[in-house]
C-alpha cells in the first residue's frame, strides 16, 4: 500500500528560547504530526525547544514499516536525545502510545530528566494481539481502526493499515518495559490515560505507576481523562493534556 504522505508529516524542530529541549515520540503506525500541536504549545507557552522525531518505517509506506523492529524505532529517539543534549543543558521526553515505551527506555539509560507517558500500552484491547505470532504468516495487514479527531487533517497522518510482522517486536518491547525498564526509572514521570481508550486498557496507567518503584510518590502522577480516546494529543481533551504537560515540565522537583 502506497499512501500519500503530507508534507508536514515528518520530523519537526521548533526553536525555543530557554536552555531545555523536549523530545516528542509518536506511536506505532502514527507520525510526528500527531505530536506537533503539543510541541507548538510547549514552544509557544513555555519557550521550550521541541524535536518531534520520526521513527523508522513511518511517513514512508507500510511496506517500509514492515521491515522494521523496535531497535530501529529507538534509534531515532537516541539520536534525538543526543542532538538536544549537544545544545541544551536539560532534556525531557514525552511519548504517545508505543512512543511512550521508547521514551521509557530512553529515560532509563539516556540523560533525560523528565518523562511524560501518553496512553502508553501495557495491556491491549485487541483480541488479535496474542495470536499475532501465528497470524502474521497468514494475514500481513490489519486495519488500525484509525479514528478521526476534530483537528485539521495535517495532524492525522498515520497509516490506516498495520503490518503484523513488526507487532511481535512491539510486544517484545512491552515485555521489556514491564520486566526490566520501568523498575529502573528514577526521573519524575507524568502518566496520561484516557478512560475511553479502545486500544490501551486504562489499567496500563495504574500498572506503570506501581512499577515506577524508584520514583518517589510525589514525583509521579496519573492524569485520568474520563472521555478521551487513544491519541490524547489529538482528542477533544488535548488542551488539558497540553496544559498538564507544560505544568509538569515547569515544575521543580
Amino acid at each position: 500500500m502506497n499512501q500519500q504522505i503530507h508534507r508536514n508529516s515528518g520530523a519537526f524542530f521548533l526553536q525555543g528560547n530557554r536552555d531545555v529541549g523536549i523530545v516528542l515520540v509518536h506511536g506505532y503506525t502514527g507520525a510526528p504530526a500527531e505530536m506537533r500541536m503539543l510541541g507548538e504549545y510547549l514552544r509557544e507557552r513555555g519557550g521550550y525547544t521541541v524535536l518531534g522525531v520520526r521513527l523508522a518505517g513511518h511517513c514512508e509506506t507500510v511496506e517500509a514499516l514492515e521491515q522494521t523492529t523496535w531497535p530501529d524505532w529507538y534509534k531515532a529517539v537516541e539520536d534525538g536525545v543526543e542532538e538536544l543534549r549537544r545544545q541544551y543543558s536539560r532534556v525531557y521526553i514525552a511519548g504517545q502510545s508505543m512512543g511512550g515505551l521508547l521514551a521509557i527506555k530512553a529515560a532509563m539509560e539516556l540523560p533525560v530528566e523528565k518523562l511524560a507517558l501518553l496512553a502508553t500500552p501495557v495491556f491491549l484491547f485487541d483480541w488479535r494481539i496474542p495470536f499475532v505470532k501465528i497470524l502474521r504468516y497468514f494475514i500481513t495487514r490489519l486495519h488500525t481502526g484509525q479514528q478521526s479527531y476534530n483537528v485539521p487533517e495535517e495532524y492525522m497522518q498515520g497509516y490506516a493499515e498495520m503490518p503484523t510482522k513488526p507487532v511481535t517486536s512491539l510486544l517484545e518491547l512491552i515485555d521489556l518495559c514491564k520486566t526490566a525498564y520501568l523498575e529502573r526509572i528514577t526521573v519524575p514521570t507524568l502518566i496520561v490515560q484516557g478512560k475511553a481508550d479502545h486500544t490501551v486498557k486504562p489499567q496500563s496507567a495504574a500498572y506503570i505507576y506501581e512499577q515506577l518503584k524508584r520514583v518517589p510518590d510525589n514525583h509521579k502522577e496519573i492524569l485520568w481523562l474520563p472521555d478521551a480516546r487513544h491519541v490524547v494529543t489529538l482528542d477533544d481533551a488535548r488542551e488539558t493534556v497540553h496544559e498538564k504537560c507544560l505544568e509538569f515540565f515547569e515544575r521543580t522537583f
